[in-house]
């Protein structure tokens, strides 16, 4: 799809405002990488400051087939944890979507900086999948991910730390804080191949793999966001955002 055929395809766009809840299934990757990196091949948003000091770096694929918006296909990249934010959060800085609803309700409610690709799914043995990442009729990203063996087990976010399921992005000029929360079936995971055009999405060959999670039978909320006090590392949270509740 050519740039002004997807402006058109936004403007036509119906608003669906938080909270969501989803469900499919996907992928998780944990990357460290050396903080000159995320500054220079992150896309680190400029609210971040030159001196942002994150190195951890996370990689989502998943696939929605229940959505307030019909279902859709996420390739995500999210940068962080930086030091000098509170509680250490992530920011997504690079996000694809397959469908224009995702895209746009996406950076309006959030502020995920999402845009809409093509996906192109390849099915492998063993229930491995590549799949290619196209703008423009243009490959972006290619990557190819797989299962690994073992019984799955359950996982709840009650049980994970909220500073590692909030992300903090920026829009015009302000800053939100949204804390999602959910549960699914979690297995082992591996990455088999990764290649992507670096001024398009960070190279996470250019880091190093720290571990990679299968989530089945997933089931997301994400709320509404929180407004924070200005737009830089010395952020604080206000307290009138809506108060999470169980997925």
């Amino acid at each position: 799809m050519h740039r002004s055929d997807r402006s058109a395809e936004a403007a036509a766009v119906s608003r669906v405002p938080p909270p969501w809840r989803l469900r499919g299934s996907g992928y998780v990757f944990l990357f460290t990488f050396k903080p000159w990196f995320l500054r220079s091949g992150g896309f680190v948003p400029p609210e971040l400051g030159e001196g942002f000091e994150g190195q951890l770096g996370a990689l989502v694929l998943a696939e929605y087939r229940l959505s307030p918006v019909g279902p859709y296909r996420e390739l995500l990249f999210l940068a962080g944890r930086n030091r000098r934010w509170r509680n250490h959060r992530f920011s997504i800085t690079r996000a694809y979507v397959s469908t224009e609803a995702s895209a746009v309700n996406g950076r309006e409610n959030w502020g995920i900086p999402k845009q809409t690709a093509e996906f192109e799914v390849i099915q492998g043995k063993d229930g491995a999948e590549r799949v290619i990442v196209l703008r423009d009729g243009l490959a972006e990203v290619d990557l190819k991910v797989a299962p690994a063996g073992g019984l799955p087990l359950p996982a709840v976010s009650l049980l994970t730390p909220p500073s590692w399921r909030t992300i903090v992005q920026f829009r015009d000029g302000k800053a939100y804080e949204t804390r999602s929360s959910g549960r699914g079936m979690l297995r082992l995971a591996s990455l088999l191949d990764f290649r992507t055009l670096p001024t398009a999405f960070p190279d996470l060959n250019k880091g190093e793999l720290v571990g990679g999670f299968r989530l089945a039978a997933l089931r997301l909320r994400l709320p509404r966001s929180r407004r924070l006090q200005g737009a830089g590392p010395t952020t604080r949270a206000e307290s009138s955002g809506v108060r999470e509740k169980p997925p």
